[in-house]
């Protein structure tokens, strides 16, 4: 995408026709978001992720558009949907399943949390925030040049995943079976949402994730204590081997480990002052007075974003009873999460790992990858994110954030070099993933006339 307008193509009486449809059906299209809500689409429930997807593919239908339900491979159904309009494509990649994260207990809520019940101008929903109704913003910016009997002044595609595990281990091999059917000029994410001042925050990255077991074997079986001081521990030895990776204060200890690790831009840095970040609450909610280093709220709003990582995540070994056990643990294995920022391979970093290992004197430690992605960014330069930005002050009367590192992990990756920016329909307070998850109405109202401006915006370029 160039950026370079001609003289408009697209008819803005037509726009505005689409926008003011958005107000004339609102009821219908909260009623149809209620309705994709009431779907349990968690991961554990099969038959539930399939009629989400089905329900998904019949709304793509029903508002103009194309839609087939795909099953694959280490994954629940995909939809791939199309909506035909004017040249240029905008690819729409969300996902349908819920609870991404632990989400708490179902108690708590102030309605049942797929009951999809509205309080106080706020739909209260499991996944209502992340993300459906991101994906029915997307679908029913379409919808509403439809009721308003125009054309998108865009094709419309859709890509929409139910995650069966939180790495995604079956994209790669569908975006890569179905390339010309995701191919596109740019994209939407979903990942995103309205601060607490109410600025809409346009997200241009995610983390990628290289996720390990290692695995250390001692002995062929576990033998009495008494022999510590001849025969070798598993769980001694296998954290030894962890702290040569990285220190108590998370400081990476594995040569290379940092290499192609992009620094953030003098103007990055910049722009990531301006995206609130609540040092007060995360502090209170880890119970600690100061972060790692003393650093300010300021640095820790850039570091969280900006510096790969080295978890500890789990270690097991040996008998753990509640009791008094006499044994050498023959056995010991840890999970190892590593989080890689925008100018890191999971591959390399992986080797750098491997290769530390062996010259530490660690070469019996098995590594077992359970999970990777590839961190992805798009420049804030780009011309679609002027665009979108452009887009958001039309639709909210206020200029967006924009967001050029995040903290999250993803797979964005998979779609290659295609210019991609996060838009959502939720607040910082949404409670995705915890009990009480709502989005506002009018956000949702705004966030659909957010797409429309988009395409609108889409339809006038070159």
């Amino acid at each position: 995408m160039t950026g370079t307008a001609s003289s408009s193509v697209v008819d803005r009486s037509a726009v505005d026709a689409a926008l003011r449809a958005v107000d004339e059906h609102f009821d219908t299209f909260v009623a149809e978001l209620q309705e994709l809500c009431r779907f349990r689409s968690r991961r554990q429930e099969p038959d539930q992720m399939k009629a989400t997807a089905e329900f998904l593919a019949e709304s793509v239908r029903r508002w103009g558009g194309e839609a087939e339900v795909i099953p694959w491979e280490d994954s629940h159904p995909y939809v791939l949907g199309e909506a035909p309009g004017g040249p240029k494509r905008l690819l729409h990649f969300t996902h349908y399943d819920v609870e991404v994260e632990p989400a708490g207990d179902d108690s708590d809520w102030i309605s049942p949390p797929y009951a999809a019940e509205i309080h106080d101008g706020k739909l209260y929903a499991r996944g209502v925030a992340d993300d459906k109704g991101a994906i029915m913003s997307r679908l029913h910016a379409v919808a509403a040049f439809k009721l308003a009997g125009v054309t998108p002044p865009v094709t419309n595609r859709f890509i929409i995943e139910g995650k069966q595990w939180l790495h995604s281990p079956g994209l790669g091999s569908f975006v890569a079976a179905h390339a010309d059917r995701v191919a596109a000029d740019a994209a939407l994410w979903e990942n995103s949402w309205r601060d607490g001042t109410g600025r809409p925050l346009l997200k241009l990255a995610e983390k990628g994730i290289l996720y390990l077991r290692l695995r250390v074997r001692t002995l062929p079986r576990e033998l009495t204590s008494q022999n510590t001081v001849l025969l070798p521990s598993a769980t001694t030895r296998l954290i030894a081997a962890l702290s040569c990776l990285v220190r108590p204060d998370g400081t990476v200890l594995v040569p290379g480990f940092y290499d192609g690790a992009r620094e953030p831009s003098p103007a990055e840095v910049e722009l990531l002052g301006e995206v609130e970040f609540d040092g007060d609450f995360l502090r209170r909610r880890a119970q600690v007075d100061s972060f790692l280093g003393d650093v300010d709220d300021r640095q820790a709003a850039v570091l969280i974003r900006t510096r790969p990582t080295i978890t500890i995540a789990s270690l097991s070994g040996g008998d753990d009873r509640d009791d008094v056990t006499l044994g050498i643990p023959a056995v010991a294995s840890a999970k190892v999460e590593v989080r890689l920022i925008p100018g890191q391979e999971p591959e390399e970093v992986l080797e750098a790992i491997r290769r530390h290992l062996e010259r530490s004197g660690y070469a019996d430690v098995e590594i077992d990858v359970m999970a990777t992605s590839r961190p992805n960014q798009t420049d804030h330069r780009h011309p679609f994110v002027h665009l979108v930005a452009e887009a958001a002050k039309r639709a909210y009367g206020i200029d967006p954030v924009i967001e050029p590192y995040t903290q999250w992990i993803g797979n964005q990756g998979v779609l290659g070099d295609l210019p991609i920016v996060g838009v959502g329909v939720s607040r910082a307070d949404s409670g995705i993933d915890g009990p009480n998850e709502h989005i506002r109405l009018e956000d949702y109202r705004l966030g659909i006339k957010h797409v429309i401006e988009v395409m609108a915006a889409m339809g006038e370029q070159k």
